[in-house]
């Protein structure tokens, strides 16, 4: 448009079109320097991500830092082919907190892609962009069994002495139907949604004494994401039960206890058990 605004003002020698045309050529100019000003000295911090289960978003959570006299328009953050961006203005001297939304598939350690820091300020007639490489790699945890472990065989799970105490006292949860059950123990309203003959175990003795959720105590047909789903499931369970428990895992145990800090250990295990063996 500018080029062909300063061939007519030429052509008809007209000095009103060649002051347009040199002021919209050189508002052109100093849109590209200013739009690269707007990101050029941004600084970036990782802020880290909560662990979440599998399924659900990682938030990352980014700082970004505006240590300039002027203050930056429209900065925006998104992931590498990501349509969706979130972020705007900073302040000289401030600071903005973005949290950015990635997807979770696998268990184990997730990867961070590439980050776009982008800006069409101050015209928005030409876009600045950078890209950003965080090395960080934070957890997901394994996702949870729709259905208590203990309806897996989980409920085979030994107590501190060592032994499985069975008794009316306390229903522990489900286990695999066994020939010789009571058909009065048989959980129907299960069996009518998943068409899977469970059982309600019961467990009596001392409900204060720590139970091993163990690898080897599972059915030998689940496959180790399975397991490790069945697992995390039981955990989850014990923590908000309250009880005091260990994790059995092929070279791996945790020492009975309780409370949150040994719920974190657990899923921290779970979430990095065998993943060369998990799938892509």
């Amino acid at each position: 448009m500018v080029t062909t605004m300063l061939a007519g003002a030429m052509n008809y020698n007209n000095n009103l079109g060649f002051g347009l045309a040199f002021t919209l050529g050189g508002l052109g100019i100093a849109a590209i320097y200013e739009t690269h000003r707007t990101l050029n000295g941004l600084r970036l911090h990782y802020l880290g991500a909560d662990p979440v289960f599998v399924g659900a978003p990682l938030r990352v959570c980014i700082s970004m830092v505006n240590d300039a006299p002027l203050p930056r328009e429209e900065i925006y953050l998104s992931w590498a082919g990501d349509t969706e961006s979130t972020g705007g203005r900073i302040d000289s001297g401030k600071s903005r907190l973005v949290s950015l939304a990635l997807p979770t598939y696998r268990r184990g350690f997730a990867v961070i892609p590439p980050i776009r820091v982008s800006t069409q300020a101050p015209l928005g007639l030409v876009r600045a962009w950078a890209w950003v490489n965080l090395d960080a790699r934070p957890l997901v945890w394994p996702r949870p069994s729709a259905i208590n472990p203990a309806s897996f065989g989980a409920g085979e799970a030994s107590t501190s002495s060592g032994q499985r105490n069975s008794g009316d006292d306390d229903l522990a949860g489900l286990r695999a139907y066994r020939p010789g059950d009571s058909p009065r123990h048989v959980a129907w309203k299960s069996f009518a949604r998943t068409s899977e003959l469970l059982v309600r175990d019961y467990r009596g003795g001392n409900p204060h004494a720590p139970l091993w959720l163990d690898w080897d105590a599972l059915p030998e047909k689940a496959d180790i994401e399975e397991r490790i789903s069945m697992l995390t499931r039981m955990a989850l369970d014990e923590q908000h039960a309250g009880r005091v428990w260990g994790l059995r895992l092929p070279g791996t145990e945790i020492a009975p206890a309780g409370g949150d800090d040994q719920l974190q250990r657990c899923l921290r295990v779970l979430s990095t058990a065998m993943t060369e063996a998990a799938p892509a």
